[in-house]
């Protein structure tokens, strides 16, 4: 079953922002105190993540929780 559009989007997003700062999900994982497996669960659209996730997600990234939103060509 392919993953909901809007969470292939954010997963798409939060991928992006991750590897903009140069970091393998692993290191991202736990900057985020976060089991690597949620992470690319996360990526790949497979997971929902509350906003108490997408809050931690967007402070480890440094960037406001709405940036994880946009959608970037």
């Amino acid at each position: 079953m392919p993953a909901p559009t809007h969470r292939a989007v954010f997963g798409a997003r939060v991928r992006e922002l991750r590897v903009g700062h140069g970091w393998s999900q692993e290191d991202f994982a736990h900057r985020a105190n976060l089991d690597r497996t949620y992470v690319s669960g996360i990526e790949r659209g497979r997971r929902n993540p509350t906003l108490d996730i997408i809050q931690r997600l967007a402070q480890t990234l440094d960037v406001p929780a709405t940036d994880l939103f946009a959608e970037h060509a």
